[in-house]
């Protein structure tokens, strides 16, 4: 399985997703002019870093809300927004995407109490989420837990419950990511695709 191993402070700087605080760079970078293909490649890959998503998944994703009936900007970041790493980092049981992702990977969540170790899995409408036996009982995680609720700010298609989550539909137009521009990466993919 791939993994993004490049720094990761630095990328998000690079996007604009770093917080002030955490910020090392003190002075403005000038930064040189973009063509029109270079402005969309820089959102495609800044879709690809928030999610944590290879080229591949990414193509197959797009194509995928392509030859769907709605609107494909809107079914891309469905599909994203759906994908079972995404729903725990969403519900707070992880404080990142990447931990988010690791939990799932070792095995320490169920979908509908049937273990489930794919993060790219892909959730639907009334499925329930939660954490297995084990994790529950190590106080460390739960105190991490109760840290994350205290700043999350739960999704309008995700319903919390101590422990676990229910989905209750598929994401709104609200809740989808607001810092790319998603225009610019179907742009993208329409032309490779």
């Amino acid at each position: 399985m791939a993994r993004y191993l490049k720094l990761k402070l630095k990328t998000r700087q690079k996007y604009g997703l770093a917080s002030p605080e955490e910020s090392i760079r003190r002075k403005k970078k000038v930064i040189p002019r973009q063509t029109d293909y270079g402005q969309r490649l820089e959102q495609k890959q800044k879709l690809k870093y928030i999610y944590g998503v290879m080229e591949k998944q990414m193509k197959r994703y797009a194509k995928e809300a392509f030859s769907g009936k709605g609107d494909a900007q809107i079914e891309l970041l469905q599909k994203l927004e759906m994908r079972l790493d995404n729903v725990v980092f969403r519900l707070g049981f992880g404080k990142t995407r990447e931990q988010a992702r690791q939990l799932v990977n070792h095995g320490h969540i169920l979908v509908n109490n049937k273990k489930v170790d794919i993060a790219s899995y892909q959730l639907s409408s009334g499925e329930l989420v939660s954490l297995n036996e084990k994790i529950r009982k190590n106080h460390f995680f739960t105190s991490q837990i109760q840290e994350n609720q205290k700043s999350l700010v739960l999704a309008s298609y995700l319903e919390y419950r101590p422990d676990s989550g229910r989905v209750l539909g598929l994401p709104k137009k609200d809740d989808l990511a607001q810092n790319v521009d998603i225009a610019k990466v179907m742009e993208f993919y329409r032309e490779i695709i």
